[in-house]
């Protein structure tokens, strides 16, 4: 009786055909598969100003990050969070994001490139970056975790010509969170039209203007709400919203929960590291 090879088998015996040919590639896949730790090779990455990266394996457990990850997100050591998925050691609202794409990543095979997301600055506030993850697989080909790499929005959008009129336009909102602020303020400041600038913030962010000028302040409120006593009517009021029923309308839909409960959930999680 002849064994049906797997789908998994196919695409090992397919590879060693490639490499078992050429001996240069079959040296190259030696070099990689057991004389060097992959580790290794991240350490040039810690060195790049404004780039840091992260690998997770396929049940999105963290698996290395880059020291200055950690530090950002209020650790002292990336030890402190090996192992664990993204749930665990970020708050929920930010940790949804990072999953979806992760999970698509996963399932798809493909690269993800230019993510608009939410993170840390090196002030350790919220602030916007590009995100870029890559799938990575095994020698039968199989996708066992990916690779991720992160920079500024101010850093990456250099490198990107269509964000030109964008990055003026997040520039002037956020030295304006706490103005009421105009579609058609921000376009002129932008130089480009409203429906010009809109048609560009959704191709950048996946969302317009307005809506980036909520979650702008939402996300700049949440610092003042984790890390002072301030009361939330006065935070609310510092950032641009007319009252605390209007910021606990709003911050319930960017992050899923009310301005208390989220302070209380983060307490909580600090004191139980």
């Amino acid at each position: 009786m002849v064994k049906v090879k797997t789908e998994t088998e196919k695409k090992r015996l397919s590879r060693g055909k490639v490499t078992g040919a050429n001996p240069r590639l079959r040296l190259r896949d030696d070099f990689f598969h057991h004389v060097v730790d992959p580790r290794q090779m991240l350490e040039p990455f810690e060195q790049i100003l404004g780039l840091h990266y992260f690998v997770k394996d396929s049940s999105r457990r963290l698996m290395a990050l880059s020291h200055q990850s950690a530090l950002r997100m209020g650790f002292q050591s990336e030890d402190e969070i090996i192992g664990k998925t993204v749930d665990e050691y970020l708050p929920g609202d930010l940790a949804r994001q990072y999953l979806e794409a992760d999970l698509w990543v996963l399932k798809n095979g493909k690269p993800l490139r230019n993510i608009v997301e939410m993170w840390f600055n090196e002030q350790g506030l919220r602030d916007w970056i590009i995100t870029d993850k890559y799938p990575l697989r095994n020698s039968a080909g199989e996708v066992v975790g990916l690779l991720g790499t992160i920079q500024s929005f101010e850093s990456r959008r250099k490198l990107m010509a269509h964000l030109g009129p964008v990055g003026k336009a997040v520039d002037y909102i956020r030295d304006h969170l706490g103005d009421p602020v105009s579609l058609s303020e921000i376009a002129r400041h932008a130089g480009f039209s409203e429906r010009q600038l809109q048609r560009l913030f959704r191709r950048a962010f996946g969302m317009p203007v307005q809506q980036f000028v909520i979650h702008s302040r939402i996300h700049a409120a949440i610092h003042d709400l984790t890390h002072t006593e301030q009361p939330i009517a006065q935070i609310a009021m510092k950032f641009g919203f007319s009252d605390q029923s209007a910021f606990t309308n709003k911050f319930r839909r960017v992050t899923g929960f009310p301005p208390k409960s989220y302070r209380d959930q983060y307490i909580r999680k600090l004191t139980s590291r």
